[in-house]
């Protein structure tokens, strides 16, 4: 490239422009696909460095003092980077930055071009689960040894960006000249780089042989997976021996254990619950005992886990790992619905719709990146969210599938034949596994963190109308013929008239009048809805923190105004009967959808069930949603489970309530026998952890949480004041958390802190991120924390309780479950509390070297009837009562504090 790249990265006091100033500056400079040159400064500032900033950046007033101010460098900075390509990471945030600072000395800043290095990196590197600059580099192995530090995060984006180019510039000619095309509606000067990319094309395509053309787009011909080939048996003892050799493993007693129990359960097709504490393997374990039970038998197995970042690991870094350590021709592959893969037709129509605005922008050029890359076309590895997710799901939902479209589904099935292990997680096994052919060839399933598998169940016996989706679906419709997919059949009438175009005609005004009576029957139905909560809801304070459920409804009316819905959908499906062209049948097909959405209530309505509502405002009728119940739990997962397969093993570290397998038990029929296994924990609990309950705490009331909360800061602010480590404390709802945040916020002593709050829609994965990568620092987090969280500590690993984790009487769970149970408190409400208190306790010891604190202060873990149930779940840990100072002396007799 003939052009000069300045890629620049400021570190700031903060984010004001007005007011923050610059205090580190990175320049990285880019020729011909090559850095020729860099710059560094820090640049001193009179203002206080916030404590976050230095945290962050590793950053202080020392770091500055013999460092330039800003005036003093200006003109020779100006030099630098007035001829060149501006470039930048988000980059509005370091050009804003520079502009405002060079205007303070009378200097115009106005680069002629400007690239964004976020718009590039989605562009350039689809799959991406993060842009952000540090994950970016991690995963695309470049080096960061420290990130927000200016000069080498500016070195990394140079990098990336180098890479980036020249991934687009092996990319066929025709896909670079339809990206350069789509480039004109970027808000940044990525067509000029992508101009010049075509202009100096030797139109050489790496890989050519593995591209193909469907209609006018390139994607990549996928390669058929190969049967396996025949391998030797192993027998356990050999292959543990290689596995522990691989991997310098020690031996351990309990994971040659569980993998025999595993390995004879399957063997003997047996329904079994198996308990493996923290540490004991068990992913390996079932792993490796199915693979060799598959060499044994040729039986195909099925495993499920709990979410889908647990599944991809399983494959990852389980799966993979094994089958290579043990030398064998096996295959494992994630198993997925179709909805989860495109058809390259779907693809083409986004392409060619007209819409330019600047998320759908972005996702036709990243579609049109990806096809060239991916050999499954699983919609998931786009990781789409926001505008794009929007515009994505709205042209999927209208897509009518092109004569000769190509789907990756049909790929993905014929692969399934070729694979010995299938890899699945609960949601999509209990939503899918009945209907959907590839699960019929699996004989067998391990289901691994089956203490989740109720919540999942519950999660797919209830079905759902809410106002905003049924309404973003009619929007789709569109209300007139100036709007949506009404729009288009409004154009096919013109085009009849005047085209003489061979089609019936289509009745445009009574059309209007049938959408906007169904708009009318919408906006009836959840206004009737409304009306009922304003007349239970009279008195009560609107929380906005809080979601309103309402169970005692009267369906007369929903009932009747169901039945004039759905009669509407069919009258207008009646007039399109004998209609083929697509874009009526893109009308047709979201007016069924449509009239799926309202059938599914109202035939369980009819059936008797009474719904329920949520609504998050009470004074906003977009924030209601109207819930049912289709089918009891229990006939639901002996659907899934019993009837499917010969051999169900539900494994976890938290099966049991009070040492017993009964609870679980009790979510299947009761003629469903299993076999259970218990291996004992690896830890020295005795010594590792200990629970410390506080003696007087205040009594704890919903509307008066003040002298409880006191308490609790009180104890956080001693262990920060004694050990200066981070802490993980646990709420039950978010007024408390909230009002905890606030209260922290306050007190001098958590200066030095980063507060981390979790919100209701936080990103619970970037949030544990951060709390890993800072020492000091306090996480407030709700139930999503009690499990699934990798605690990292050097030091004492400190977990607060604020409240035994029960679910609340008006928790929807609690109303749709307490019908299944006999006494819903013991047999459902109790066990579930306990499940997620043991997950709560693991956070505390991952390996033999951790030192766990458990505070609860919850009295009700001693002083209630049902207190030996939280006792047992501690099992060797021992619980020690007393009053702020005990704690204190507790605090000081750690080693590493």
């Amino acid at each position: 490239m003939a052009q000069r790249y300045a890629v620049v990265d400021l570190e700031t006091t903060g984010n004001q422009i007005q007011y923050d100033e610059i205090i580190q500056i990175g320049i990285t400079f880019i020729e011909d696909q090559q850095i020729v040159d860099t710059y560094h400064t820090y640049v001193k500032t009179d203002l206080e460095i916030p404590s976050f900033i230095q945290a962050l950046t590793n950053i202080n007033e020392l770091d500055l003092q013999d460092a330039p101010y800003f005036d003093e460098i200006s003109k020779s900075l100006f030099v630098m980077l007035k001829d060149c390509v501006f470039v930048a990471h988000n980059v509005l945030f370091d050009l804003n930055f520079l502009k405002a600072h060079f205007e303070k000395y009378q200097i115009e800043f106005e680069p002629k071009l400007i690239i964004d290095t976020m718009e590039l990196f989605k562009i350039a590197f689809p799959t991406e689960e993060s842009y952000q600059l540090s994950e970016l580099s991690q995963s695309l192995k470049v080096d960061l040894n420290q990130a927000h530090s200016a000069d080498e995060d500016a070195k990394a984006t140079a990098l990336l960006f180098i890479k980036a180019i020249q991934k687009i510039k092996d990319l066929p000619i025709d896909t670079v000249k339809q990206l350069y095309y789509l480039s004109k509606s970027l808000k940044y000067d990525l067509k000029d780089i992508l101009f010049e990319i075509v202009r100096t094309s030797q139109n050489t395509v790496k890989n050519s042989s593995k591209i193909k053309k469907y209609q006018n787009i390139n994607y990549l011909k996928q390669t058929p997976i190969r049967k396996s080939k025949n391998s030797e048996i192993i027998t356990i003892d050999e292959a543990y021996d290689r596995i522990l050799k691989t991997f310098n493993f020690d031996y351990r007693k309990e994971q040659y254990q569980l993998v025999q129990q595993l390995f004879d359960s399957l063997m003997h097709n047996e329904n079994a619950l198996i308990e493996a504490p923290l540490g004991s393997g068990k992913s390996m374990s079932f792993v490796l005992a199915s693979l060799l039970y598959y060499l044994e038998t040729g039986e195909h197995i099925l495993v499920s886990t709990h979410t889908k970042l647990l599944q991809n690991q399983l494959l990852e870094q389980e799966f993979n790992k094994v089958l290579n350590a043990l030398d064998l021709d096996l295959k494992a592959m994630i198993i997925k619905s179709k909805d989860h893969y495109i058809s390259l037709g779907l693809i083409l129509n986004i392409l060619q719709d007209d819409t330019d605005n600047y998320e759908a922008t972005i996702l036709k050029m990243q579609l049109l990146v990806w096809i060239l890359e991916t050999e499954t076309g699983d919609i998931e590895e786009l990781h789409l969210k926001g505008g794009q997710k929007v515009f994505f799901d709205q042209k999927r939902t209208t897509y009518v599938p092109f004569k000769n479209d190509i789907h990756y589904y049909q790929f993905i099935k014929e692969s399934a034949q070729s694979v010995e292990i299938g890899i699945t997680n609960h949601a999509h096994l209990l939503q899918h596994s009945t209907e959907d052919t590839v699960y019929q060839l699996f004989k067998h399933i391990i289901v691994d963190e089956a203490h989740r598998i109720q919540d999942y169940a519950l999660n797919q016996v209830t079905d759902n109308l809410s106002y905003q989706h049924i309404k973003y679906h009619l929007g789709l419709l569109g209300k007139n013929e100036q709007e949506k997919l009404f729009r288009r059949l409004d154009k096919l009438e013109n085009r009849r008239i005047i085209e003489q175009y061979p089609i019936d005609p289509i009745d445009i005004y009574q059309l209007k009048k049938d959408i906007e009576l169904l708009h009318e029957q919408n906006e009836n139905l959840f206004d009737e809805l409304m009306d009922q909560i304003n007349q239970k809801h009279k008195s009560q304070n609107d929380d906005e923190q809080q979601i309103h459920y309402i169970y005692d409804i009267d369906v007369t009316k929903l009932s009747e105004i169901f039945k004039l819905q759905i009669g509407t959908i069919n009258q207008i499906l009646s007039r399109f009967k004998s209609f083929t062209h697509a874009h009526v049948k893109a009308f047709k097909k979201e007016l069924i959808y449509i009239s799926h959405q309202y059938t599914k209530i109202y035939n369980v309505i009819k059936s008797g069930q009474v719904p329920y509502v949520s609504i998050k405002k009470l004074t906003q009728k977009s924030t209601l949603s109207l819930f049912v119940k289709k089918e009891e739990v229990k006939d639901l997962l002996n659907q899934v489970f019993i009837e499917q397969f010969n051999s169900n093993i539900f494994i976890s570290g938290t099966l049991t309530v009070n040492e017993s397998f009964t609870s679980f038990k009790s979510m299947f029929p009761k003629n469903i026998e299993f076999n259970t296994y218990y291996l004992n924990d690896i830890y020295d609990l005795k010594n590792q952890a200990a629970c410390f309950v506080p003696k007087n705490m205040p009594s704890y009331q919903f509307h008066n949480q003040d002298d409880y909360i006191e308490t609790i800061v009180h104890y956080l602010s001693t262990f920060v004041s004694e050990t200066n480590q981070k802490c993980l404390v646990l709420f039950t709802n978010y007024s408390m958390l909230y009002q905890a945040y606030r209260y922290m916020e306050e007190l001098e002593i958590f200066d030095d802190y980063v507060l981390l709050m979790q919100q209701q829609h936080s990103h619970v994965y970037k949030i544990v991120q951060q709390f890993n990568q800072f020492d000091k620092t306090i996480l407030l987090g709700t139930l999503s924390f009690f499990e699934g969280f990798d605690y990292q500590s050097s030091g004492i690993k400190c977990v607060m309780m604020t409240k035994l984790p029960f679910i609340h009487q008006d928790d929807p769970r609690y109303h749709l479950m307490k019908d299944e149970f006999e006494n819903p408190f013991k047999d459902f409400v109790l066990p579930d509390a306990v499940t997620k208190f043991r997950q709560g306790i693991g956070r505390l010891i991952r390996n033999k070297n951790d030192q766990g604190l458990l505070v609860c202060f919850d009295r009700r873990i001693l002083d209630s009837n049902y207190s030996k149930f939280f006792i047992n779940a501690l099992g060797e840990i021992p619980v020690i009562e007393g009053d702020i100072n005990n704690f204190q002396d507790k605090l000081r007799k750690y080693p590493n504090r």
